[in-house]
């Protein structure tokens, strides 16, 4: 019976000292994959807020190239787009630097859609610096 139970020690022991090293690497591995996932979900978000700038970067050309085409009914249609994704934007930004020029944009909107729809190309200039401001939050 010595034996047996001296046997049954020897195979748990070896059970666990084999056990042991694995589990190390496994919670290892796992807090390492953690990490990862959580680098991968910071860069997701950094991209898809560049994205989001970079659309509305394109809006405001868009816009602007409305104006100077006098197409003042496609660029009211474009600039009620481009404030959407302003607001958007700014709920979901993280960097206090381009909130605080996507929320000087959104102050815009009553004098942007009041010029568009007196067909008042002047706004042009306005355009202009929103352009130039949304330009310095692009990658």
């Amino acid at each position: 019976m010595k034996t047996f139970a001296f046997v049954a020690a020897a195979l748990l022991v070896g059970a666990l000292a084999g056990y042991a090293p694995m589990y190390l690497n496994l919670r290892d591995a796992r807090a390492q994959a953690e990490a990862a996932e959580q680098q991968l979900t910071m860069e997701r978000d950094q991209a898809r807020q560049e994205l989001a700038i970079s659309n509305l970067h394109s809006k405001l050309g868009i816009l602007l190239t409305q104006v100077r085409a006098a197409d003042f009914a496609g660029a009211r249609q474009t600039s009620t787009n481009l404030y959407d994704g302003v607001n958007a934007a700014i709920e979901a930004s993280e960097d206090a630097d381009d909130e605080r020029r996507l929320r000087t944009i959104a102050e815009t909107r009553d004098q942007v859609t009041a010029a568009l729809a007196l067909n008042d190309p002047a706004i042009e200039e306005t355009i202009w610096r929103l352009f130039g401001l949304l330009s310095a939050s692009l990658p």
